[in-house]
């Protein structure tokens, strides 16, 4: 599910951007027609660089302009699509105490609602800042599991709680 969902929204962010750049195109090759048919080309540049102005903002700060940002974040090798004030339930992070913060700079992915940057594997954490605290260290629900081994006669049930880390991601944020 994760996978999809990353997948279409990195099909819209490109499908803007085509858009952008195919509207850019429309309208250099609609005013060079034009420039071709009258001599004069101080039609033809405003609505040139114009276009070009659209076309060649960075991503970071075409990011940087919306509202909310989300990261696919890989924690323990597992990725997780956060948000600010999200809860994070993982399997238990030994390391760390209540009350913890931990930076995460395992980023794949980091977009809003229009745009994402994907890295390669990895973002450059030079562009985000992503903390979360530990907020818990609970046990779950218990969990059965049964062996059985046919025609020897040999059954056994198993009972755990696994032991989770809850974060709370504190803070999200796109560099400038």
């Amino acid at each position: 599910m994760l996978r999809s969902f990353t997948s279409r929204m990195v099909g819209a962010a490109q499908r803007t951007n085509l858009g952008v750049t195919a509207s850019a195109v429309r309208l250099f090759s609609a005013t060079s027609s034009t420039s071709q048919a009258t001599p004069t080309s101080s039609t033809a540049s405003p609505t040139t660089s114009a276009s070009t102005q659209s076309s060649t903002d960075s991503p970071i700060s075409l990011l940087r302009n919306q509202l909310r940002y989300y990261a696919v974040a890989e924690i323990k090798n597992r990725p997780y699509l956060i948000t600010k004030n999200d809860i994070i339930v993982l399997d238990r992070l030994k390391d760390v105490q209540l009350g913890d913060v931990i930076e995460l700079n395992q980023i794949k992915e980091l977009g809003s609602k229009d745009y994402a940057i994907q890295g390669a594997p990895y973002v450059s954490p030079e562009y985000y800042s992503i903390k979360a605290t530990v907020i818990e260290q609970p046990k779950g629900k218990i969990v059965e599991t049964f062996k059985k081994k046919r025609r020897k006669h040999f059954q056994r049930r198993y009972h755990i709680k696994p032991l989770h880390t809850l974060l709370r991601v504190s803070e999200l944020e796109v560099k400038a």
